[in-house]
């Protein structure tokens, strides 16, 4: 049987058109760009940017139907977007990721995507069980 997670992949791809808008209003497109501190832009492009990237782990790890990867794809990116509402923990970083999230809570909720993580996760756990037990 093979995991059904298009429900939750919709509801990822509605939350990344939403990070894609935050980061359209740090470019020429947002008229209140010319007047925010360049600083602060760059950081944000550069943090929202990553925060999209690096969902090609959970692409890669769905692509391969290996349920564990799965698994490990979604624990690794919902650590990584806690990073996003708690700050970074001891580490040296460029800018503030944070910060750059607060400045567009109104668009980027990473509890919204970790939440969808875990629900991606749920499923793979359970087609892993599956797959061990041979219900499959």
């Amino acid at each position: 049987m093979t995991m059904d997670v298009t429900q939750e992949l919709s509801e990822l791809l509605v939350h990344v058109a939403d990070v894609a808008t935050a980061i359209r209003l740090n470019s020429a497109y947002s008229e209140e760009h010319s007047h925010r501190n360049r600083e602060n832009v760059a950081h944000d492009v550069m943090w929202l940017s990553d925060y999209l990237h690096c969902l090609d782990r959970l692409g890669l790890a769905i692509q391969s139907g290996n349920a564990h990867q799965i698994v490990t794809a979604c624990d690794a990116l919902q650590d990584y977007y806690r990073m996003f509402i708690d700050g970074p923990s001891g580490q040296k970083l460029k800018g503030d990721p944070r910060a750059s999230i607060e400045r567009h809570q109104h668009l980027v909720r990473p509890m919204d995507a970790i939440t969808v993580l875990s629900a991606i996760r749920e499923r793979a756990m359970m087609q892993a069980s599956m797959n061990e037990t041979g219900d499959a």
